[in-house]
């Protein structure tokens, strides 16, 4: 079937587009899942019939339930299989952020890198994004990586499998994370914020994080991205407000703090302090804490524009 892609309405074309951003990920969409990640406004009802037909039109694909790219009915069966392993990875996630959770510098832990929901290789590494308390983001890696380290639950370079990545921390009274977007086109960085899935929450924080990001909605106008689900937990640190602990923290913490910043930019790999702060890959600032030596954002931006030429040129 012909497909004219010059007569396209607003809202075709955004759908579509959405369809191939999320086909670099295998990743194919149900109706409620398209609607909320469009870039423009709509409302639920106009953009599932719009996804209707524009499967009728021949411009889309339908499939138990699952829009894609016509030929790419596979990515069906890859989205079904990825939630097993995506499941299983989270219960590891689980774990780990149990343990984060009896720190009393841990406010808030997530999955993170989850570019569709339950949507993990086999092989990858769990990626978790925390927030600190105010000023001891230094002192949360430290105890948060060491945990990990001592329980050889770090990736390495020969082995990643279900291994926990600690690569990103903000703290509490920085929780903007407008500035770290490389772009307004920064589409991947859009969609990681959106995908965040909280593991533990200390005091709504996930709630406070999509308020200091309103920005958000300029890009993904219709959906509500702070999630409720059964992965929030109670704060087990009631033991914390007693008097004579809270004294104690107030006395060390920010002496504590800044040793912990001092012996971790010590023996940090001379290649992540000598990119810090040139990209987006690595910075390490105040109340930010983000080290990835590989960034690939920008590979796919480049990958998602070149294949949008390809099929709104290629008709």
């Amino acid at each position: 079937m012909a497909r004219d892609f010059d007569n396209l309405s607003e809202l075709q074309a955004a759908i579509i587009r959405i369809i191939v951003f999320f086909d670099m990920f295998s990743y194919p969409l149900t109706a409620y899942e398209l609607w909320r990640y469009l870039s423009v406004t709509a409302e639920f009802e106009e953009a599932a019939k719009t996804a209707s037909d524009l499967v009728s039109l021949g411009f889309l694909a339908n499939e138990h339930g699952f829009y894609f790219l016509p030929g790419q009915s596979n990515l069906v069966a890859v989205r079904k299989q990825r939630y097993h392993y995506t499941n299983r990875k989270l219960k590891i996630a689980r774990r780990a952020v149990r343990l984060f959770s009896l720190l009393p510098m841990v406010e808030f832990a997530a999955l993170s890198n989850l570019i569709g929901r339950h949507n993990l290789r086999d092989g990858s590494d769990i990626d978790i994004f925390i927030i600190a308390k105010a000023n001891r983001i230094w002192l949360t890696r430290l105890f948060c990586a060491g945990l990990m380290k001592i329980l050889r639950q770090r990736p390495t370079p020969f082995k990643k499998r279900d291994k926990i990545c600690l690569s990103f921390y903000i703290d509490s009274d920085h929780l903007d994370l407008s500035t770290l977007a490389d772009g307004d086109d920064d589409y991947y960085f859009h969609f990681w914020l959106a995908g965040l899935y909280p593991l533990y929450d200390g005091g709504a924080y996930h709630h406070q994080l999509m308020s200091a990001n309103r920005w958000l909605k300029k890009y993904l106008p219709n959906g509500d991205f702070v999630v409720n689900n059964q992965s929030y937990r109670e704060s087990p640190r009631s033991w914390l407000k007693k008097p004579f602990v809270l004294a104690f923290w107030r006395r060390l913490g920010n002496y504590l703090e800044n040793q912990a910043n001092i012996f971790q930019l010590f023996i940090m790999p001379s290649a992540l302090k000598e990119r810090a702060n040139l990209d987006s890959r690595v910075i390490i600032r105040e109340g930010v804490v983000k080290l990835y030596l590989v960034d690939r954002r920008r590979e796919f931006m480049r990958r998602y524009q070149e294949r949008l030429r390809r099929l709104f040129h290629a008709s």
